[in-house]
This record gives C-alpha cells, sequence and structure tokens, in this order.
C-alpha cells in the first residue's frame, strides 16, 4: 500500500515537472517571437486553457515621436472619433444598455466574441479606422505605440492636444 502511494505522488509530481517545463519553454519562445502565451484553469477541471496574444511593448522611452507622427496621430484621432462615437451609439442602441462591449481592433479575439450584430458594427468601424491611420501615414502598431506611449506621457500627451486644438480652430 506504501508504494503505491509513493508512485502516486512520484507521478503527480512529474506531472506538475513537466507542466512547469512546458509553461517555461512557451514562455521563452513566444516572447522570443514576440507572442505571449497565458494559461488559465480550465472550470471544473485541473487541465488549462493556452490563449496566445501578441506582446505589446511600450517605447515611449526609446523611440521618440516626431512632430509629423504628432500631427498624423492627431489627424487620425480627429477623424476616428466621430466614427466611434457613432459605432458606440449603435452597439448601445442594439444592447439596450450602457455596457458596451469593449471592442480593441488590434485583438481579433475581442471581435469574434461578440454577438454576429454587433461585430459587424466593430469590424465596419475597425476598418474605417485601419483606413484612416493609413491615409495619415501611419501603421496600425505605430499608431497604438503612440496611444500608449500618450498614455504614460503628459510632456506627449499635451503635444498631441496642442495640435489637435490647432487642427479644431483651423490653423
Amino acid at each position: 500500500m506504501l508504494t503505491a502511494s509513493r508512485s502516486l505522488s512520484q507521478l503527480d509530481l512529474q506531472r506538475r515537472l513537466m507542466q512547469v517545463l512546458v509553461v517555461s519553454t512557451l514562455s521563452t519562445v513566444g516572447l522570443l517571437l514576440g507572442i505571449v502565451p497565458s494559461f488559465k484553469p480550465a472550470p471544473d477541471s485541473s487541465m488549462f486553457h493556452l490563449t496566445l496574444s501578441h506582446a505589446a511593448y511600450a517605447q515611449a522611452g526609446s523611440q521618440a515621436v516626431s512632430n509629423d507622427e504628432v500631427q498624423s496621430y492627431a489627424r487620425s484621432v480627429l477623424a476616428i472619433e466621430p466614427i466611434r462615437v457613432k459605432a458606440y451609439e449603435e452597439i448601445q442602441k442594439m444592447t439596450g444598455s450602457d455596457d458596451v462591449p469593449v471592442v480593441a481592433c488590434h485583438r481579433p479575439s475581442s471581435l469574434s466574441e461578440l454577438p454576429e450584430n454587433i461585430r459587424d458594427v466593430a469590424i465596419d468601424y475597425c476598418n474605417q479606422a485601419i483606413a484612416i491611420v493609413e491615409r495619415n501615414n501611419l501603421t496600425i502598431t505605430r499608431f497604438n505605440q503612440i496611444t500608449i506611449a500618450h498614455q504614460n506621457n503628459r510632456g506627449l500627451s499635451d503635444r498631441i492636444q496642442q495640435v489637435i486644438n490647432q487642427i479644431q480652430n483651423g490653423g
């Protein structure tokens, strides 16, 4: 009887060590490829669900935002905002609630999780927003980097706001 419990505990230990090894390996490979794996326990199970997402690196300090990029970003934000408000209000009417689901155009999973009628509105919004950003000579990646940077950098935020004010005042 003692042998059975000992071999069971060794098996459990080996399984846990294997999980740690798999997680460590996937994490290392994922970070090298710019993908972040995450494991979440499955409900009512000892299994885990693996999800992969792209890593986002804030580069505010190492990659300065040029004046041209600030201009492009400000023009993009001003052009996107009315489309965003319209999509938000449309989704709000569809749901009958002020609690509108989060739409993250750079995360396809956030779109695929939406009900179909809301997904159509969200995809249309995202397509329009992407086209606006690209027309203003920014990539989506760079637009998102500037968004993150300006949330964490008061000086950049002030520069962007100043350009937005100039554009709105016809300057």
